[in-house]
């Protein structure tokens, strides 16, 4: 039965190979479209924190240097 398998799959993959001039691609090879794994939208949020967390930071530093003060 595996070889039937075998034989049918075989002719099926160059078959397709033929008739579209394309291959398979391993899971490894398909561009999913992300940057260190993570899609536009968290990519955003991630990029907005930490701009937040600098800005605080930098008017703390001030602060705390009395290069500023509050009115």
């Amino acid at each position: 039965m595996s070889d039937q398998d075998d034989l049918r799959s075989t002719l099926l993959i160059e078959e397709f190979e033929r008739d579209f001039g394309v291959r398979e691609k391993q899971a490894s090879e398909v561009d999913t479209g992300k940057i260190f794994g993570l899609a536009a939208g968290e990519r955003m949020i991630l990029s907005i924190i930490l701009f937040l967390a600098v800005t605080v930071l930098s008017v703390a530093l001030l602060l705390a240097t009395n290069t500023i003060q509050l009115p």
